[in-house]
């Protein structure tokens, strides 16, 4: 296989700061493909093992969990075989929230990166990792990858992330990525955009299900026909009414989806099926049988453990043993729900994907949770979570600088200030709400 005889020449090619191949990532996509031929039994030791390591490093090198697991009467010692794993306290965002600092070992000798949850729930939160931790997770998500062909060598057309600058693109050819913008993205520039693709000649497309939803629409509207050799989705949850135009537009293309966290606690993506087929060597799920969430323990970050920690995301149809018996990936999950958005409109009529919306909330500081409310093309209400302080308004005040960057700078933005944004009774709320449609 093309992509493995990358790997065992330990290529060094930078995709990005955080993902090259480096020692790490070769050492742990071994570790990926031998475990995938063990069999559930030799498996479910393996994590046992794992989870006892973290538990126990969390315990005994942490402020946190060390007050924590005494204050509900947990030890170490508890963990006597993988059933135990029930008797371990779950892990609540709002605790990782407000004592994530106190969940860094305190043995740990190296540099810390941080990384922020996507803030879609209103709440972004800080997260601390080594140079390991992102290593492990490029390994896994190339080992997932390589189930459509793709390889480390290969570039990528990247339907994400944030463009503030007023161009249809940006080629970052050290990375060997094309990242369109794909809130200027429309018909009008549809060609300029294509031209540049086939200059590429990169044949996997990589983006939030919403826009490359919306560049499918594009093609289909204008009859231009491009057919990539897959589309590597990720980022958002994917709709059925997505998928369906992604199908029919690009019907030659081999599809994936991944689902996973900022928080890296668990990862897994469709095989050669459309259920998602989760690494057992990246994390342990589980679910909660009485709400069907999402309850996770991850492996690849052992300088800040997060265990049993609940994402808040439900699902439905759980199977906790592999569908295929060439490779032990478990669990497997038919559909993954996650949390509810609606798609919003710049003043030019560009839709917005939600993952975008979330940038300028992703490092802050005073604000607890934000709400935001499109009525009109133009018209805006944020509702923000917190007090009104000095630190506070100037914080909302960079926010609205950032949206009117993103919805345009005749937007009015209506800002409300409370205590308190109600939630539901699984602590989510709806973070866009949409009354405005444009028709199609």
């Amino acid at each position: 296989m093309i992509f493995e005889k990358y790997i065992r020449n330990g290529l060094s090619l930078i995709q990005s700061k955080n993902k090259k191949i480096d020692k790490e990532f070769v050492a742990f996509f071994t570790l990926l493909k031998q475990n995938e031929k063990r069999s559930l039994n030799e498996i479910k030791n393996y994590q046992f093992i794992k989870l006892k390591q973290q538990v126990e490093n969390a315990y005994y090198y942490t402020k946190f969990y060390r007050k924590k697991y005494d204050n509900k009467g947990f030890k170490p010692e508890d963990l006597k075989e993988f059933s135990d794993v029930k008797k371990i306290p779950f892990l609540t965002r709002d605790e990782l929230r407000k004592f994530a600092k106190l969940m860094i070992i305190n043995n740990f000798k190296g540099k810390l990166y941080k990384g922020y949850t996507s803030g879609t729930t209103g709440h972004p939160i800080e997260l601390f990792f080594d140079k390991k931790t992102y290593s492990r997770e490029w390994a896994s998500i190339c080992y997932q990858w390589a189930r459509v062909g793709y390889n480390p060598k290969d570039g990528r057309i990247e339907f994400r992330g944030l463009i503030e600058k007023d161009v249809d693109f940006i080629f970052f050819p050290n990375q060997r990525i094309l990242r369109v913008n794909i809130i200027k993205m429309s018909k009008s520039n549809v060609e300029n955009i294509i031209n540049k693709i086939n200059k590429t000649r990169y044949q996997f497309f990589h983006g939030y299900p919403s826009a490359l939803y919306k560049f499918a629409k594009i093609l289909e509207a204008k009859k231009i026909n491009l057919n990539p050799k897959a589309i590597l989705l990720a980022s958002e949850v994917l709709y059925d009414w997505q998928m369906e135009t992604i199908d029919r537009v690009f019907p030659l293309s081999k599809k994936i989806i991944h689902y996973g966290q900022a928080e890296k606690v668990a990862l897994g993506a469709w095989d050669n099926d459309r259920n998602y087929h989760f690494i057992p060597s990246y994390g342990l799920l589980e679910i909660d049988e009485g709400t069907n969430e999402m309850i996770a323990t991850g492996f690849i970050n052992e300088v800040m453990p997060i265990i049993r920690y609940k994402l808040t995301d439900s699902i439905d149809g759980f199977q906790n043993s592999p569908f295929s018996s060439k490779k032990t990936l478990v669990p497997v999950i038919k559909t993954i729900h996650g949390r509810i958005e609606d798609y919003t409109y710049n003043s030019k009529g560009e839709m917005i994907p939600p993952a975008v919306v979330t940038f300028p909330f992703k490092k802050l500081k005073h604000i607890r949770a934000c709400k935001i409310i499109q009525n009109s093309l133009v018209d805006f209400n944020v509702i923000f979570e917190t007090t009104k302080n000095k630190d506070s308004l100037i914080e909302i005040d960079h926010i609205i600088n950032d949206l009117k960057k993103i919805y345009g700078k005749n937007s009015n933005i209506n800002i409300n200030i409370v205590n308190m944004i109600p939630v539901d009774k699984s602590g989510k709320f709806k973070w866009i709400e949409s009354n405005f449609k444009i028709k199609e």
